[in-house]
């Protein structure tokens, strides 16, 4: 399982200090990647849920269902991965204009 969190920090935060992590700071969204099983050594298939935040309220949104078929991950890395799931999710909000 892949798990992708979005969280605001404040400004001067060094993420690099192991003693940050217990500073406060906020979960916007989150994404979860779970292989199904049902590929191959080669192509992986994937179900993904994404928590959804609408613009400036992260705690009123939506989880929206997906799934990443094929995925040559011996060729791809982790960001490809979650490049496609977006791609599935919210790539139509993000087209041309």
């Amino acid at each position: 399982m892949i798990i992708v969190k979005i969280e605001r920090w404040s400004d001067d935060a060094d993420l690099d200090d192991p003693r940050e992590q217990a500073r406060a700071h906020t979960n916007i969204a989150r994404a979860v990647i779970r292989n199904d099983h049902t590929g191959s050594d080669e192509l992986g298939n994937y179900e993904v849920e994404l928590y959804d935040p609408p613009p400036y309220n992260p705690w009123s949104g939506e989880t929206l269902r997906a799934k990443v078929d094929s995925f040559p991950r011996k060729e791809l890395g982790a960001w490809d991965l979650v490049y496609r799931a977006l791609e599935q999710l919210v790539g139509e909000r993000n087209g041309p204009d």
